[in-house]
């Protein structure tokens, strides 16, 4: 595994159920370093590695890092994570010392460029364009599972909060969770999405 210390996050990073973004609301507690734990201890689906994103990492909880630390000494295979973070000098040395430090944007590797799937900008704008039953076929071979659809929604909703030039309706992301969270079918759920792009 490689841990990167950067400043920013890609504007093409691939859309995949291989990468997961953990996004602070007030703080990151150890409880979801232990779910980004057990997402990179799995085999990636998808693409050649897992790939983790800690937004605003410097809002580690002491706990937290430290469960991360363990992580960083001791990481599974196949696997990166970026720390992304404006203000390093919040984070432990112990897991400053563990990452490679970009201060530019966070870059896939040029070898594994091919292997990655369209990115999500591409993806929605190719959903929007096309007629109905094409979009269904888009959206249904995603093969989504309850967990990459949350994630591809969350993935969407940060996307959209960096970047104005993808036109949605944020009530829809919104709407699309709720389905997932209350065991609506996910095929159901992200069909409905697609139609409603």
């Amino acid at each position: 595994m490689h841990a990167f210390l950067v400043s920013q996050i890609p504007k093409d990073l691939p859309l995949s159920p291989d990468v997961y973004h953990l996004m602070p609301e007030k703080s990151i507690g150890i409880e979801e370093v232990r779910s980004l734990q057990a997402f990179l201890i799995r085999k990636p689906l998808q693409l050649p590695e897992n790939i983790a994103i800690i937004h605003q990492a410097e809002k580690l909880t002491l706990p937290a890092q430290h469960a991360l630390l363990k992580t960083l000494e001791e990481p599974p295979g196949n696997s990166r994570i970026y720390l992304v973070t404006s203000f390093p000098d919040q984070l432990l040395e112990t897991i400053i010392s563990r990452c490679q430090l970009e201060k530019n944007e966070l870059k896939t590797d040029s070898d594994n460029h091919d292997a990655y799937p369209e990115t999500l900008p591409e993806f929605i704008t190719k959903l929007q364009k096309a007629e109905i039953g094409e979009r269904l076929e888009l959206i249904d071979s995603q093969n989504f599972t309850r967990d990459s659809a949350l994630e591809f929604l969350s993935h969407l909703e940060y996307y959209l909060h960096q970047n104005l030039d993808l036109k949605i309706s944020y009530q829809l992301i919104v709407d699309t969770r709720k389905y997932l969270k209350s065991n609506c079918s996910v095929r159901l759920s992200m069909d409905n999405f697609s139609l409603n792009l």
